[in-house]
């Protein structure tokens, strides 16, 4: 059997991230947890190429009984992408019994396919591959449909579940760095675009009853690999090194049960707080958190929070960063001021350029050389580069 160029391709691929499943399970510092779903993970991610290459290169004729295993095995990545995402957003996850609920898409999958195929007769199993129009699904577009529906809804509970642990960060931190998760965010996206024109395929070779080697299928899969899946692969395997999680006491930050902030009128503690942000200015500490600005205004961090949510309308993000952009903009106007822009950014309490630029930009309607122009004369640049570096 002679390989074309994409099969090759996607064979290289799949060996890729068989190697990247023994990374995971050596040993190594931290926490051993995440690696572990991440090595399911992309068991599950390799188990879908896997079928690609069976179907595409014909294999499955030569040997039945490895047909539809790559499908049976690709069905562990649903869950084990929820439950990676929970364990990299949290510190103390751990895996329990009500967790195995989500073994349920692999454990249907393998009976369907043992009852439909694997237990029938040779001649039927040759009648189905022939059959077959796609890969993976014993030509049922029923089948097609349901495998689908349930990645794509894994993907999409995923994704709102990141939306909302990105809400839970905005009411702890002051900067967000990496900790949004915002390049698992992106490229569950992608993979979820990915899987919906899968979906669209599978319907299309239905109607169409497509038969053959599928050439381009071969393509699209190893595109999808190379663009979305090695990236997500490696960065979910650095990602403990980058950010280690929040605690579950640090999300103690909703609505108080029997405040002490409910003893107080607001305008009081409203003045408490800005004297304190006017005095000490702690916002000028890129790393301040909620925990540590409750302790400086002698409340809880629940209090604080919920008291910025409810009577000042601001998460803690939103309350600190609005200092900071206020820091930043009064030096800006000062001609006399001649720090760089840059210098300004980081000691204003920023520690990235893009989101100092965003929220300026939000802030004042003009970038910070922009503003800084219209009110001086004094340097207008990221350190003596253009302007286009700050818009």
């Amino acid at each position: 059997m002679f390989l074309t160029f994409p099969q090759l391709v996607l064979f290289g691929v799949i060996a890729q991230f068989l190697f990247l499943i023994i990374l995971c399970m050596a040993p190594a510092r931290g926490r051993r947890l995440p690696r572990q779903l991440l090595a399911i993970m992309v068991a599950g991610i390799t188990g879908t190429l896997l079928e690609v290459f069976l179907h595409t290169t014909a294999l499955t004729s030569d040997y039945p009984g490895i047909a539809f295993s790559g499908t049976i095995l690709g069905m562990v990545q649903p869950g084990a992408i929820y439950l990676y995402t929970q364990s990299v957003m949290y510190r103390d996850f751990q895996l329990k019994v009500r967790h195995l609920v989500h073994l349920l898409p692999v454990l249907g999958a393998g009976f369907v396919f043992w009852i439909g195929y694997y237990s029938q007769p040779t001649e039927a199993q040759a009648r189905i591959l022939s059959d077959s129009h796609y890969p993976g699904v014993m030509n049922s577009i029923a089948l097609a449909v349901i495998l689908h529906g349930i990645m794509l809804g894994y993907l999409w509970v995923t994704l709102r579940k990141i939306s909302r642990f990105g809400l839970e960060l905005r009411n702890i931190f002051s900067n967000l760095g990496n900790k949004e998760l915002s390049w698992l965010r992106n490229l569950l996206l992608a993979y979820t675009a990915a899987w919906s024109l899968s979906l669209v395929y599978c319907l299309l070779a239905h109607v169409m009853r497509v038969t053959g080697s599928h050439e381009w299928l071969t393509i699209a899969a190893t595109g999808v690999s190379i663009a979305v899946l090695l990236p997500m692969s490696v960065l979910a395997f650095r990602q403990p090194a980058m950010f280690a999680g929040i605690r579950p006491a640090m999300l103690n930050t909703g609505v108080p049960s029997q405040s002490s902030t409910g003893d107080r009128s607001p305008a009081p503690l409203t003045g408490q707080i800005e004297q304190l942000m006017d005095q000490r200015r702690p916002y000028l500490h890129s790393n301040l958190t909620v925990d540590r600005l409750a302790r400086m205004a002698e409340l809880s961090p629940r209090e604080l929070s919920h008291f910025l949510n409810q009577q000042m309308g601001k998460n803690f993000y939103e309350f600190v960063n609005g200092y900071r952009i206020e820091h930043a903009r009064r030096r800006l106007s000062d001609p006399a001021d001649t720090a760089s822009i840059t210098d300004i950014m980081y000691e204003s309490g920023f520690n990235s350029k893009s989101v100092f630029n965003t929220l300026f930009r939000k802030t004042t309607g003009q970038t910070p050389s922009q503003y800084r122009r219209s009110n001086g004369d004094s340097p207008s640049t990221f350190d003596g580069r253009s302007e286009r570096s700050d818009s």
